[in-house]
C-alpha cells in the first residue's frame, strides 16, 4: 500500500508512556482547517485566486487537469485511478500514480498543503463548494435560478486545457449552459418577445439541431406578428435536421407549426414549450452527478433503467432527468404483466387501431417521433414491461426509454444505472428542506449534528429521511436519534403519495414480496452481516446464497460495490432490519458469522504484525461492524477470545477503546486465572488512554489474579516504572506469542524512560527497531524511533534525537495510527522561527486528543508548551503548566528536570505559580484557550 505521510494526511504516531491521538476523521475531513484559497475558476480556463486576489501559480496544464479533475467535485474524494482516467484518458504513463503525486505536491505549494488530502486510495479539494464557480454554477441551476447560474458562466470549461479524460464533463457543464440560457430565454420569450429574437437567432445559429430553441424562437417571431419569418424558421431548422441527421423535426416543432398557421391566439398567451413530465418543485439534493450520468447513458443507449431498493430516488431522478420532455407511464398501480400495454397507451393517448394490437399501436404512434418516455414502477410487471419496450426501442428509431425498477430489465439495448444512498451532506440537506416545509421554526443549525446522525443510521436513503424530516412536527431530531434503533418506525409514514411509499415498511415490504421462497431465506440469513461482505463470506454464513444472491442484487434488495480488496455485497441498514425481523435459526446463522468473523481476523492478524499493516488495519475497519456484531452476540468465552486476541493491540496502536470494553465483556465471561490476567492488559490500556486509573482499579478488585500479567497491568495502569521493571520479564515469559512479547516490551519502554534506565531502553527498542526495519509492522518501527528519539533528548545527545524524530516522521502509516509528532513538528517550527504555525500545530494536537479522549498524551504536548511560553515571556502560563508536568508521573517529573530544564530556570526567576494543580483534560484545555488566544 505504501502511503507516504504527506498523501495520507495522517499523522503519524508514537505511544507507549503518553498515547497520541486518532487522526482519522468520520467526515474524512482535514482536522486544521480549510486552504486560504478563495476561488477557484474553471469556467473560461482554469486559473486560483488568493483571498486578495491575486493569482496563484498552479504549475503546468497537467497539475491543472489534476486540479480540474479534484475542482469538479470539491469536497468528494476522487479515487486515484479515476483521477489518472481523468487526467490522461485512455493514454497514462506507466508511472502515471507517481505522476499524479508529485503533481498534488506541486499543487499543494501554491494551494496551501492542506487544500488537498489524501483520504485512502483517494485525493479531495479540501474547500468550501462555493469556492469554485462551477460548483456555484451547478447549485444556482439546481435551484431553478437560471438567471445566477448564467451569472457564474465565464466561458467554455477548461478552456485551452488539453484534458481529454475530461471532456464528458465539459460536455455535460455545457450542456447544463445551454439549458439554463433555454430557461432563461423561454422565461424572457413571456415577458419580453422582441427583446430575444435576436439571442434567439444567434443561438439557433450555432445549435441548429437544439429543437427547443428553433420552437422559442418561432413563438417570439409570432408573439411580434411576424408570422412569415416564424415559418422561415421552422423550414431552416427542418432543414437542419433532415440534411444532417436525416430526421423530421420532433412533435413539438410540427405541432407549433400547426398552430402559426392556424395562427392560434392562445399562442400569444403562453410558451411554445410544454413539457409532459412537468418541472420538479425544488431542488434534487445529491444526484447532480447521477444525472449527468444518466444524460451519458440516454445519448449511447435506446434504454436506460434505474435500479435500486424502495425509497433510494428512483422516480423523482428520473422524473428529474426528464423534466420538461419525457412522458411518464406509471406502472405501479397495474398487477398483471399483461397490463402494461394497455397502461403506457393511456398514459400516452394512443388508441388502439384496427386489425392492430396495443403495442403495434403504440410503436406505430411513435414510429416517426422523438421521445423519451419514463416507464416508472417496472419490478413487479417486469417481463411485460420488458417486452413492450423492447417493441417500442426496436420500432421506433427516435425513441429513448428512461424505466425505473427494483432489477433490470434483461434487454439489449439497455443500460443499467444503480442509484446509491445520499451522501451525510446531501442527506442533511433533504431532512433540512422537507423539516422546514413541516416546520417553519425548525432550525437546522440547532439540530445539525442530530441530523447528520439521523442520516448516517439511514443510510442515506431519501424516503427514510424525508418520513424522519415529517416527524419534526412532534419529534425533535435528538429524539428521533434515540428513537433510530427501530429505523422502520421512527421514520413514520406520511398520507400522500403512493401506497407502497407511505411507510419504509411498505416500501420494503413491496420488495420482499416479490422474492421467491429461497431468495427471502438468503435475504433473511444475510441480514446478520452489519457491515459489507463478500462471496465467500455469504457461503459461509448462509444456505446455498451460489446464484441466490445475484438475484438479490438483481432486485436490488442487495446492492453491490467494488472496494478496495474486491466485489462486496451490502444490505441497506433499514433493509438489514427488516429481514432480520423475519430471520428464523437466528442463533445458529449468527454463530457461523462469528466463527467468519475468526477467520477473517486471523488473517488480518499476519497483516497487522508484518510489512502489509496498511492494508491491515484497512481490511479491520471493513470488517469492524461485522465484527463487533459477533462480539456482542457470543457467550462462550472461547469464541469471544479467538474473536479479540488477534487484534487487541490495535487498542493502543490506533485508539480502538472498544476492545477495552470487549475485554471486560470476556473477562466477565470467565473464572480461568490466566485468561484474566492477559485481558486485565488490555482494560488497564484502555482506562490509561483515558487517563481514568479509578475506573480499572474497579475492573481489577472484581478480576484480578496473581500471575504476573496482571502484576503488569497494575503496575501500567499506575504508571508505576520501577514495579514494571521488576515485573517485565515474567510478563513477557508468560506470554505465548512473540509477537505480543516484544509489543509489551515496546510499549513499556516510555513508562520505563521516567524511572530513568535509558541504557536499557536504548538496548532493548534498539534491537526491536532492528526487528521492525525488515519485518515490520512501521507503526512500531515508528514507535520504536520515537522513543529512541525521546532517550537520546534525556541525555542530552541532541543531534540523535533529531535523526531519530526525522526517520520516524518518513514511516508511512495506517490511518488513525496514534502519535507523537505533531508536537515534535511544532518544537521544529518554533526553533525556525515559524511561531504562528507552531502554536497551529500544537493547539491542533490538543484538539485530537480533547476529541479522541486521549488525554494521556497531555504531558508530551506539555513539554513544547512550556518551552515556547518560556521563549516569548508568557511566564504565568509556562509556570502553571510546569507545576502540572512535574506532578503528572514518572516522564513529566523526569522531563521537567532535563527536556525544559532551562525553561524551568528561567520561570523561577520570574514566576511562582500557586494555582491548583490540575489533571490531564483541564492540562489540555488550558493550553488550548492560551494557544487560541495567541493565533
Amino acid at each position: 500500500m505504501g502511503l507516504t505521510v504527506d498523501d495520507t494526511g495522517v499523522l503519524p504516531v508514537w505511544a507507549g508512556f503518553a498515547e497520541g491521538v486518532r487522526c482519522d476523521r468520520l467526515d474524512g475531513r482535514s482536522t486544521s482547517g480549510s486552504s486560504a484559497v478563495v476561488r477557484i475558476g474553471l469556467l473560461g480556463g482554469v486559473r486560483v485566486t488568493s483571498d486578495d486576489g491575486e493569482p496563484v501559480d498552479i504549475g503546468s496544464a497537467k497539475s491543472q487537469a489534476v486540479l480540474a479533475a479534484l475542482a469538479l467535485s470539491p469536497g468528494t474524494s476522487v479515487t486515484v485511478s479515476r483521477l489518472v482516467e481523468l487526467v490522461w484518458a485512455d493514454e497514462p504513463p506507466q508511472t502515471a500514480h507517481k505522476a499524479l503525486q508529485w503533481h498534488i505536491a506541486q499543487l499543494r505549494k501554491g494551494l496551501g498543503s492542506e487544500a488537498i488530502v489524501r483520504v485512502g486510495a483517494a485525493y479531495r479539494l479540501d474547500v468550501a463548494a462555493d469556492a469554485v464557480d462551477v460548483a456555484r454554477f451547478q447549485r444556482h441551476f439546481r435551484d431553478g435560478d437560471f438567471s445566477a447560474a448564467l451569472a457564474e458562466w465565464g466561458g467554455t470549461p477548461l478552456a485551452g486545457l488539453d484534458a481529454p479524460g475530461l471532456a464528458a464533463a465539459v460536455a455535460g457543464l455545457t450542456e447544463q449552459w445551454l439549458n439554463a440560457v433555454e430557461a432563461d430565454l423561454e422565461r424572457r420569450v413571456g415577458n419580453d418577445p422582441r427583446g430575444v429574437i435576436g439571442s434567439l437567432a444567434e443561438l439557433a445559429e450555432r445549435y441548429p439541431l437544439r429543437e427547443n430553441v428553433w420552437a422559442l424562437l418561432m413563438t417570439a417571431l409570432y408573439r411580434v406578428d411576424r408570422q412569415a419569418d416564424a415559418l422561415a424558421a421552422f423550414r431552416q431548422a427542418r432543414h437542419h435536421l433532415v440534411t444532417e441527421l436525416g430526421v423530421e423535426p420532433g412533435p413539438t416543432l410540427r405541432e407549433l407549426e400547426s398552430r402559426i398557421l392556424d395562427q392560434d391566439t392562445r399562442l400569444r398567451e403562453r410558451a411554445a414549450h410544454e413539457g409532459y413530465v412537468p418541472r420538479r418543485v425544488g431542488p434534487l439534493f445529491g444526484r447532480d452527478e447521477d444525472l449527468q450520468a444518466i444524460a451519458d447513458a440516454l445519448a449511447r443507449s435506446a434504454v436506460v433503467t434505474l435500479v435500486g431498493p424502495g425509497g433510494i430516488g428512483k422516480t423523482q431522478l428520473a422524473l428529474a432527468a426528464a423534466a420538461d420532455h419525457g412522458q411518464l407511464i406509471e406502472l405501479a398501480e397495474i398487477t398483471s404483466p399483461a397490463d402494461v400495454p394497455r397502461a403506457v397507451a393511456d398514459a400516452l393517448g394512443v388508441a388502439q387501431r384496427q386489425g392492430r394490437t396495443l403495442t403495434q399501436s403504440i410503436v406505430a404512434a411513435f414510429r416517426s417521433r422523438s421521445a423519451l418516455l419514463v416507464v416508472d414502477n417496472c419490478e413487479h410487471v417486469i417481463d411485460g414491461a420488458a417486452e413492450l419496450i423492447r417493441a417500442v426501442v426496436s420500432g421506433c428509431p427516435q425513441v429513448h426509454v428512461l424505466a425505473t425498477s427494483r432489477e433490470r430489465l434483461s434487454l439489449a439495448a439497455e443500460q443499467v444505472l444503480a442509484v446509491g444512498p445520499l451522501d451525510l451532506h446531501a442527506g442533511a440537506e433533504l431532512f433540512n428542506a422537507r423539516a422546514t416545509a413541516a416546520d417553519r421554526t425548525y432550525d437546522a443549525a440547532a439540530h445539525r449534528d442530530h441530523v447528520t446522525e439521523i442520516c448516517r443510521q439511514l443510510d442515506g436513503i431519501p424516503l427514510a429521511i424525508e418520513l424522519a424530516a415529517a416527524r419534526t412536527i412532534s419529534h425533535q431530531p435528538a429524539d428521533l436519534v434515540a428513537r433510530l434503533n427501530d429505523r422502520l418506525r421512527a421514520t413514520g409514514s406520511r398520507r400522500t403519495g403512493a401506497a407502497r411509499h407511505r411507510t419504509l415498511r411498505a416500501a420494503i415490504q413491496w420488495s420482499y414480496d416479490l422474492l421467491t421462497p429461497a431468495e427471502q431465506t438468503l435475504f433473511q440469513q444475510l441480514s446478520v452481516f452489519s457491515a459489507p461482505f463478500d462471496l465467500s463470506a455469504a457461503e459461509a454464513v448462509a444456505d446455498g446464497p451460489d446464484g441466490l444472491i445475484s438475484a438479490l442484487v438483481e432486485r436490488s434488495v442487495i446492492t453491490v460495490d467494488n472496494g478496495p480488496f474486491g466485489r462486496r455485497f451490502r444490505l441497506l441498514e433499514p433493509m438489514r432490519q427488516f429481514a432480520a425481523e423475519h430471520l428464523r435459526d437466528r442463533d445458529v446463522i449468527a454463530e457461523r458469522h462469528a466463527r467468519w468473523c475468526v477467520s477473517e481476523v486471523t488473517h488480518i492478524h499476519r497483516l497487522l504484525t508484518g510489512p502489509d499493516e496498511i492494508e491491515g488495519v484497512a481490511r479491520l475497519a471493513e470488517l469492524w461492524p461485522n465484527l463487533r456484531a459477533a462480539v456482542t452476540w457470543t457467550r462462550d468465552v472461547g469464541l469471544a477470545d479467538a474473536l479479540v486476541r488477534p487484534i487487541v493491540t490495535e487498542l493502543p496502536l490506533r485508539g480502538r477503546q472498544e476492545i477495552g470494553v470487549w475485554a471486560e465483556h470476556i473477562l466477565a465471561m470467565t473464572s480461568d486465572a490466566d485468561v484474566r490476567a492477559f485481558w486485565l492488559v488490555w482494560v488497564a490500556e484502555r482506562y490509561t488512554q483515558n487517563a481514568n486509573p479509578t475506573g480499572y482499579r474497579e475492573v481489577a478488585e472484581q478480576y484480578g489474579t496473581d500471575r504476573p500479567l496482571s502484576r503488569y497491568a497494575d503496575a501500567y495502569a499506575r504508571g508505576d516504572g520501577e514495579a514494571l521493571w521488576q515485573c517485565l520479564p515474567d510478563a513477557v515469559a508468560s506470554l505465548h506469542s512473540d509477537d505480543l512479547a516484544a509489543f509489551l516490551e515496546m510499549t513499556s519502554a516510555g513508562i520505563l524512560l521516567g524511572t530513568g534506565r535509558f541504557e536499557q531502553v536504548d538496548k532493548s527498542v534498539t534491537v526491536l527497531a532492528d526487528r521492525y526495519r525488515v519485518h515490520g509492522p512501521p507503526t512500531l518501527l515508528h514507535w520504536a524511533l520515537q522513543t529512541l528519539g525521546y532517550c537520546a533528548s534525556f541525555q542530552g545527545r541532541a543531534e540523535d534525537a533529531d535523526r531519530y524524530f526525522d526517520e520516524a516522521s518518513r514511516v508511512s502509516l495506517p490511518a488513525g495510527t496514534l502519535s507523537a509528532n505533531k508536537s515534535t513538528e511544532a518544537r521544529s517550527a518554533f526553533r525556525r522561527g515559524e511561531q504562528q504555525r507552531a502554536f497551529q500545530l500544537l493547539r491542533s494536537h490538543i484538539d485530537e486528543l480533547i476529541d479522541t479522549d486521549n488525554v494521556v498524551a497531555a504531558s508530551i504536548v506539555c513539554i513544547e508548551f512550556i518551552t515556547m511560553m518560556a521563549k516569548i515571556d508568557r511566564i504565568t502560563e509556562a509556570a502553571h503548566m510546569l507545576r502540572y508536568l512535574k506532578a503528572v508521573n514518572e516522564f513529566g517529573a523526569l522531563a521537567a528536570r532535563t527536556l525544559v530544564a532551562e525553561a524551568a530556570t528561567r520561570i523561577a526567576e520570574h514566576s511562582a505559580d500557586t494555582t491548583p494543580a490540575v489533571d490531564d483534560r483541564a492540562a489540555l484545555a488550558y493550553m488550548r484557550d492560551v494557544l487560541v488566544e495567541l493565533e
